[in-house]
């Protein structure tokens, strides 16, 4: 059994890779981080949010992961190398989850109370 303490305040969401093999988990601290699943390593952090980070989904090949925010953005960043590869603007509040189409070519997002949609985005 392993523990990752690499978040400095309260843990969000937790999820595994496609294939299993590396964790991500978001939170209170602004950031994404990536773990290796067979001995606990940090992998990377991701520091593109300016506010608590509360959804994140891998892309179905394992490459990329989106995050949703209070910031009110969606990011996308590479999994092998820690870049940022897109940001979406459009949400008018905060956003609380994310999710890839099976194909991997939209993503989806919710916002929160101040932005009751959802929203999907070309990947």
């Amino acid at each position: 059994m392993y523990t990752y303490p690499g978040h400095k305040a309260e843990v969000y969401t937790a999820k595994w890779s496609p294939d299993g093999k590396r964790l991500a988990s978001v939170g209170d601290d602004q950031t994404v981080q990536i773990w290796n699943a067979d001995n606990g390593g940090n992998i990377h952090v991701y520091r593109g949010h300016k506010d608590a980070v509360y959804g994140l989904a891998w892309s179905p090949d394992g490459k990329r992961i989106a995050s949703a925010s209070i910031d009110k953005t969606v990011q996308v960043w590479d999994a092998a190398d820690g870049g940022n590869v897109f940001i979406y603007k459009g949400h008018v509040g905060g956003v609380l989850a994310v999710s890839w189409s099976h194909d991997g070519k939209y993503i989806a997002s919710s916002g929160d109370n101040l932005d009751p949609t959802i929203r999907i985005w070309y990947a």
